[in-house]
């Protein structure tokens, strides 16, 4: 009896896998090995960090790589390395896709992209309170300010990085890497864009006919060269429109290698102009140099004769070097003599007035208008130049206007625009980036367009 009940107390402690319970568990392992693969029915033999590009910045490959490592298992390679780049030009650049493209983005970076959010914010408010208590004590004078000092040195040097104002660290090498080093485009000017272009930023420029010239061809072929290397070609029945051809595919060339300016044509313009009561000056969006040169129209009586005497447009001669515009008149709005000299007793005021506006911050272009007679004009003419200021007269006649502008290097454009995002110049001029730095500065990819290319 003792050894029956040792026996049953051992096979209880110990007891032996019968044959249907071994069954049961090879059975629980197959498709327990079965579902995982179910899980997981794309390839996640692929490595992510594969996808590093150089000119990524370290903020969005981080994003992008989180994108990719949340949703490995459940998408194709391929459509998952389109989709996380999705995401991130929805997230940094703004940019749309159709309906169903961007609820799926929206839902599979949810979590990553609210944590981003989080983060960003955090950090941008710590700088904005950073800058506004610098600001706070340069404003104010305090001399406390000096007993700070060392304690940021020591902050600085203990190798923290974080940022305690605006424009701390190393500043950008705008044109580090550039194939064209700091030759900016600055669109104006129409067919002298290039030239004009070249020229300030010491570049040489040459258009001139192709060399390879096929002897069968009836067809002219021209070539763009920017420092003796070949840019653009273009073909036409003449060299003037194979010159045409070349130069516009040189504009779109250099556009994607180099910096792009445009000058904003609703920009405000100081506007400036006498009356009897005095001197008015006021705020305008109508600059002198975007407004249109009064020349014959169909509406003109003018138009329709000349056109029965065979006039086609363009200039007179048998070379149209004619004049197109019709003849000026001047409006003679003071009771001086024809043909007086004699400077304006108010000649003074005015240049106190420029004087002010050259000591000033104001990025705004400063406009006469046709209030002031032919003399005050080439008097303030006098004025701009002796305070190395860029001074040109649009229109004709009775809409004669004088406009004053000041000097800018086309760097110190870029700087305000890029880096400083200063609203004076940010609201003055358009910046378009080439393609190299297009990472850096992503609100300013599109594509500026050169107006008055002479056809």
């Amino acid at each position: 009896m003792a050894t029956i009940a040792k026996r049953q107390k051992f096979e209880a402690a110990d007891p032996i896998d019968t044959p249907s319970t071994s069954g049961q568990s090879k059975k629980h392992k197959k498709s327990k090995k079965s579902s995982a693969e179910e899980k997981s029915e794309f390839s996640i033999d692929w490595d992510v960090e594969d996808y590093k590009t150089e000119y990524e910045s370290e903020e969005h490959w981080e994003l992008r790589r989180d994108f990719m490592l949340a949703h490995k298992d459940r998408f194709d390679e391929e459509r998952l390395v389109c989709l996380a780049q999705t995401f991130i030009n929805m997230e940094f650049m703004g940019c749309k896709y159709p309906k169903d493209t961007m609820l799926l983005v929206a839902e599979m970076s949810k979590d990553i992209a609210e944590e981003f959010r989080k983060n960003r914010a955090l950090r941008l408010k710590r700088t904005f309170v950073s800058a506004s208590d610098a600001a706070e004590q340069r404003a104010k004078g305090r001399k406390g300010a000096a007993a700070i000092r060392p304690q940021i040195q020591v902050q600085t040097s203990s190798g923290s990085r974080d940022r305690l104002c605006f424009g701390g660290g190393e500043p950008i090498n705008l044109f580090d890497g550039l194939r064209f080093g700091n030759l900016v485009i600055y669109l104006a000017g129409g067919r002298s864009c290039l030239r004009n272009s070249c020229t300030a930023s010491k570049t040489k420029y040459e258009e001139r006919q192709s060399e390879a010239q096929p002897a069968d061809d009836t067809s002219k072929t021209a070539e763009i060269l920017i420092n003796d290397q070949v840019i653009a070609t273009g073909s036409g029945e003449n060299l003037k429109a194979a010159k045409l051809s070349a130069y516009k595919q040189g504009v779109l060339f250099l556009q994607t290698h180099c910096y792009s300016i445009k000058l904003n044509a609703s920009r405000e313009t100081i506007k400036v102009e006498k009356s009897k009561h005095g001197v008015n000056i006021n705020v305008t969006k109508e600059s002198a140099d975007n407004l249109g040169e009064p020349k014959l129209d169909k509406n003109n009586k003018g138009y329709h004769m000349m056109r029965l005497m065979g006039w086609s447009g363009g200039g007179l001669g048998r070379l149209k070097q004619g004049r197109e515009e019709p003849v000026g008149y001047l409006l003679k709005n003071n009771r001086m003599g024809l043909g007086s000299n004699d400077p304006h007793a108010n000649l003074a005021d005015y240049h106190k007035l420029i004087e002010n506006y050259v000591n000033s911050d104001d990025m705004r272009d400063m406009q006469f208008e046709p209030t002031f007679s032919k003399e005050e004009r080439a008097a303030f003419h006098q004025v701009a130049s002796k305070f190395g200021l860029r001074s040109n007269s649009y229109g004709i006649g009775e809409s004669r206007r004088l406009l004053i502008t000041k000097k800018v290097s086309y760097e110190l454009i870029l700087n305000e625009v890029l880096s400083r995002r200063n609203p004076k110049f940010c609201d003055r001029y358009f910046v378009q980036v080439p393609m190299q730095k297009a990472h850096l500065f992503p609100g300013h990819v599109a594509a500026l367009d050169l107006e008055n290319i002479m056809e």
